[in-house]
Parts: structure tokens; C-alpha cells; sequence
């Protein structure tokens, strides 16, 4: 993949004190990168360094290696972005809405709205006016907004926040099609880390103003996999009992007896008793790694996932 987006040195102040100090990030194109920090931590002012809503006090932002101003200009113009509530008319229909900011922004034609409703399945509200739309469909209002100009890369600021459940999951349904179908590019913030793990491809970990962590999300979960170790009397006779009774937790065996298991953290209870009821001496039996909960909570002191 190529490298879409890189920042080196990117800090921002206000008055005595740093919003962000010292963030190097790059994001590969296809990426969904997943922000995470507590609220407060840097996520929002990140986003509008990248978007030229606010000028950093030092640093660099290039993409795809261009580093002069005006290139780098012309690139943000294949950008769509979501920071803070976009400020939709309460009185106006979802076409409305749209051919308003279609006019202000220069958009040529009416096909990028129809196009933008029915990615985000608004395409039907008819006349329906905003003031009335659920909170998903707010959303998806403000992501069709940002899909009108055929954005290469999108920015989303806290695109869950305030969802359900079931609007939270139809939001990363979306996101994810527009990313394999469209090969968006996305950067997306969350202050729980649960509501992106499901469609994130990697991970940025910010926390007052820094980047704490930067990781693939293969490398988030080979932190965080949490594994079982048995220590048994015999190794080999507990393989066999191991195969028939949990043919879907994968093993290994390793030196003096013990075995590790790469799943079964919720059924330690059953494998002890399998064990012990075919005769199989059990030493010990221990769950090792973290959840993501915890991983998180060590990184950033965050809040604990709904």
C-alpha cells in the first residue's frame, strides 16, 4: 500500500500549553485507522491540523510525499471530513440540506447527492425534515455530506457518539462497505476503543497531546490475545483428550508439560474437569494476556466499554 498521509513534529499550542506536541503518524492508503483517546486528549484538534481548520505551531503534514503548500492544498480538496456537528438546517429535507452545501462548496451537478443519499441509505426520506431524524440518521446525513466531493480520504470525528447500539452498528457497516467497495481511506476518533475494533485496521493511541502507541490491528491483537496454560503431568497423554473434546481450540506443546491454548478462556472450568475425568494430572491452570478493555485502560486511563 502507499503511504497516503504522513505528519512529523506536528505540534499545536494554545496560550502555555500543548493541544499536540511532537505526533508522528503515517496512514497507508485503504487504511480505516482507528484514533482512540479519552476526550480532550487531541483527537479533534489532530483533525483539523490534517484539514487546515486550524494552522499547527510547527511540524509537517504531506500526502503521498507532497510537501509543497499548495499541493498539499489540493490534496485536502479530495478529503471529506466530519468535525463536530456539521450545521444542517432543521427545516430543510435531506436533498436540501445537501444542495445547499452542494452550491457553497461548487459541486457540479445534482448526481453527487442522489449518489451520496443512497450510500448512506437516505435516499428515501423524501420529505421528511431534518428536525425529525433519529440520531443514526443525523449521522448518516453528515457522512453523505462528506461523501459528495468522492473523498479519497475520509475524517470522522466521533462518528458513533450518541448512537444506540444498533445505530453504532449500522454507522461501521457503512464505513466498512464505503472502505472495500470505494477504497476510502479513513481516519475515525472514539473514545472507547470497543466501537472501532470491529472494522479498524490500525490503531493510534493519543493521550494529552501525544501519541502513546501506534499499531496494526494484527499487532493489537497478538498484545492483547489471551491465551490458557495448563501444566500437566503428561503432555502427551493430555494432547489426545485435547483434539477430541476441543477440536476448535488451537495448542501447542511446550517443554516440561505445558501446553498453551490459544482460546478456552471461558471454558477453563471444562478442561480442568475433561482432564481430570480421563485421568489426566492438572498442576495448574492459568489465563495469561490482557482483553482490549484492560490494554486500553493501562495505555490511556480510559473509560471502561459500554
Amino acid at each position: 500500500m502507499n503511504e497516503m498521509l504522513k505528519i512529523e513534529a506536528l505540534s499545536k499550542i494554545y496560550g502555555d500549553s500543548y493541544a499536540l506536541q511532537d505526533v508522528h503518524l503515517s496512514i497507508m492508503a485503504g487504511d480505516i485507522c482507528a484514533v482512540i483517546g479519552k476526550n480532550g486528549a487531541g483527537k479533534t484538534t489532530l483533525f483539523k491540523c490534517i484539514t487546515e481548520q486550524v494552522f499547527p505551531t510547527g511540524g509537517s503534514i504531506s500526502f503521498y510525499g507532497k510537501r509543497d503548500v499548495a499541493e498539499v492544498r489540493q490534496e485536502r480538496r479530495k478529503m471529506g471530513t466530519i468535525i463536530e456537528e456539521p450545521a444542517f438546517y432543521p427545516d430543510f429535507t435531506a436533498r436540501q440540506n445537501l444542495e445547499y452545501y452542494r452550491q457553497q462548496r461548487g459541486i457540479a451537478g445534482k448526481a453527487p447527492i442522489e449518489q451520496a443519499l443512497r450510500e448512506v441509505g437516505l435516499l428515501h426520506t423524501g420529505k421528511k425534515k431534518f428536525k425529525v431524524f433519529s440520531m443514526g440518521m443525523k449521522q448518516r446525513l453528515g457522512i453523505a455530506l462528506a461523501l459528495m466531493s468522492h473523498p479519497t480520504l475520509l475524517i470522522l470525528d466521533e462518528p458513533t457518539n450518541g448512537l444506540d447500539p444498533e445505530g453504532k452498528a449500522e454507522i461501521r457497516q457503512l464505513l466498512q462497505r464505503l472502505n472495500r467497495e470505494r477504497n476510502v481511506t479513513m481516519l475515525i476518533s472514539s473514545h472507547v476503543l470497543s466501537e472501532l475494533q470491529s472494522i479498524a485496521t490500525r490503531y493510534i493511541f493519543i493521550d494529552q497531546g501525544r501519541i502513546v502507541e501506534a499499531l496494526t490491528a494484527k499487532e493489537l491483537l497478538n498484545k492483547t490475545q489471551r491465551t490458557v496454560e495448563l501444566v500437566v503431568k503428561d503432555s502427551a497423554q493430555a494432547a489426545p483428550i485435547l483434539d477430541k473434546h476441543f477440536p476448535d481450540i488451537p495448542y501447542q506443546i511446550l517443554p516440561d508439560h505445558r501446553i498453551q491454548l490459544f482460546g478456552g478462556v471461558e471454558q477453563t472450568d471444562r478442561i480442568n474437569r475433561v482432564l481430570h475425568n480421563q485421568n489426566v494430572a492438572v498442576v495448574s491452570i492459568n489465563v495469561k494476556g490482557e482483553d482490549l478493555e484492560a490494554y486500553y485502560l493501562s495505555l490511556l486511563g480510559g473509560e471502561r466499554n459500554a
